[in-house]
């Protein structure tokens, strides 16, 4: 009997390891046999001086760790300012953009510092990533720098369609239409203009679920009493990531009304359940979210668009039953997860042997 040994490389992973996506990234490297370091520069709401006398600790044991044989610094979700210093000269080092870390645009003398110590780390880093084609393209306008797509990836073994998923249908006689909508609670992911669309639909029968927290809660819940919903739109606040396969499942379809949005993780979990998806046509969706094919897609900031795809598939469960079976297919071809890891394997791999571009 053999016994493999363990992988030579060793990644680094910095960023905020409270985040699901960063875990998820940790677990999965580290079944492959490949070691992890933790490194976490997540702010959250401390004071200037300690974060910078964390950066300070975290910089002095990156270079330690950088100077090892087959060790990659992995950087998730991009910084600019004190964190862009503090990674300045390290090599090799993989940056993953995420979305507004590159996407957002900062008026006034700190945001053009902003963007000047990011376009440095950017232009220094071995091998960038994107997320999809959407923020890959952003990233080599903005700052001239290409990146390599790994989506985040959907574990299509805890994402999948209920045994006994029966599509419900909005008609005489039968279960009300199940919406789902699971965000943050933000103005920028439209809760908002759901909530308007609801009250459009108030013909309808339909049960609604919003999934998430946020600034906007208290003002939604308040409007829903206004339409008169408050019986069929619920509030389930923050729920933990184990629990939203189950969610998902219980859903007839997923409404995705994002403003901004510079891929779809919760879309791609809603298709890998076999659910359709109405969202809107920005960003990075359309690379999810193909329409008439796995969902329907509508204008940003439109409630009356929103309901007239809500309706649309309300009153048509073969279509939705259609939708659904072909956006689990898509995500089983494109986002796998497993797929997604030898993705950002083969990245790692590169960048420690001196294969990425050129600095």
């Amino acid at each position: 009997m053999t016994i493999d040994p363990p992988d030579p490389l060793t990644i680094a992973i910095v960023g905020d390891q409270h985040s699901i996506h960063v875990r998820r990234w940790s677990e999965a490297l580290a079944e492959r046999g490949i070691r992890i370091v933790s490194v976490d520069l997540a702010r959250r709401g401390r004071p200037a001086p300690i974060v910078a006398a964390e950066l300070a600790r975290a910089r002095w044991r990156l270079g330690r760790l950088s100077r090892r044989p087959g060790t990659v610094v992995a950087v998730h979700y991009l910084h600019g300012g004190l964190v862009a210093t503090a990674l300045r000269g390290l090599h090799p080092v993989v940056l993953h953009a995420w979305g507004t870390d590159v996407t957002a645009v900062r008026r006034g003398p700190l945001g053009r510092f902003h963007y000047r110590q990011l376009a440095a780390l950017l232009r220094r880093a071995d091998a960038v990533t994107a997320t999809g084609e959407f923020l890959a393209s952003v990233t080599l306008r903005r700052f001239g720098v290409k990146a390599a797509v790994v989506p985040f990836g959907i574990d299509t073994s805890l994402f999948h369609p209920a045994a006994d998923h029966t599509m419900g249908s909005a008609g005489a006689g039968e279960e009300p239409l199940r919406i789902g909508f699971v965000k943050w609670l933000e103005p920028k992911y439209g809760a908002q203009d759901l909530v308007e669309a609801l009250g459009l639909l108030a013909d309808l029968p339909f049960d609604a679920t919003l999934v998430g927290d946020g600034s906007l809660r208290e003002s939604l819940e308040a409007r829903v009493r206004e339409l008169g919903l408050a019986q069929r739109v619920h509030f389930l606040g923050r729920r933990p990531h184990s629990e939203i396969p189950d969610l998902l499942r219980g859903f007839d379809l997923l409404a995705m009304p994002s403003h901004q949005e510079a891929w779809g993780v919760a879309a791609a979990e809603a298709s890998s359940t076999a659910i359709p998806v109405v969202a809107t046509r920005i960003g990075g969706i359309p690379e999810v979210v193909v329409d008439g094919e796995t969902g329907l897609l509508v204008p940003s900031q439109d409630p009356p668009a929103l309901a007239a795809a809500i309706r649309r598939l309300a009153g048509d469960r073969d279509l939705r039953h259609r939708l659904g079976r072909a956006g689990r297919e898509r995500v089983e071809s494109l986002f796998d997860w497993q797929r997604c890891v030898d993705l950002m394997v083969g990245v790692y791999r590169e960048a420690a042997a001196g294969r990425s571009r050129p600095r």
